[in-house]
């Protein structure tokens, strides 16, 4: 009989914490070091978050939530600038303006002012899935949604992606095929 567990060895139960950044899954190392200030650093392959030494026998659920949050607030900008400027090229018009901000169960909102408001956590999810939502936003602020122009630009800037990451790919593979030949 085989045994699946043997009792004779411990087990060692060991949390794993995980946050995504454009849809890449990063391992959240945490450390405790004789600091004063917490340190967030994105590294290769793992975010590393460093805490004061008088944090470790505290319960920390809402300083790594919060560490994150930031994480993501800081991100978004740079992440959603060339997101916006993708989807100004695709579609052929933009919103007056966008703002991030911190939304309650959803990615973005538009206002009748013309100006999306993007939720940071968007950026936990892959640049298509960003992308395809900013088509999304860009055309309610210009069309009444599910309107008959909404579907048309919403189809079309969709159609325009494609043909977008597919150009990328064949760029990328003639890019390589130069560098191989040279």
């Amino acid at each position: 009989m085989n045994k699946l567990i043997h009792l004779g060895n411990p087990l060692v139960n060991t949390p794993y914490l995980t946050t995504s950044i454009l849809g890449k899954i990063y391992n959240l190392d945490i450390k405790y070091k004789n600091i004063a200030k917490i340190e967030l650093n994105k590294l290769d392959n793992k975010i590393e978050l460093i805490l004061p030494k008088s944090y470790k026998n505290l319960d920390n659920t809402n300083i790594i939530n919060s560490a994150i949050q930031k994480l993501y607030d800081k991100m978004a900008i740079s992440i959603l600038d060339n997101a916006m400027e993708t989807v100004r090229y695709l579609l052929k018009f933009a919103p007056e303006d966008y703002k991030v901000e911190r939304l309650k169960d959803v990615w973005y909102k538009c206002s009748t002012n013309k100006t999306i408001t993007i939720n940071p956590d968007i950026v936990k999810y892959n640049e298509e899935t960003i992308i395809t939502t900013l088509i999304q936003a860009f055309c309610k602020t210009r069309f009444k949604s599910n309107s008959k122009n909404y579907k048309k630009a919403l189809k079309q800037g969709l159609e325009n992606y494609e043909l977008f990451k597919n150009n990328q790919i064949l760029n990328l593979r003639d890019s390589r095929k130069i560098v191989n030949a040279g």
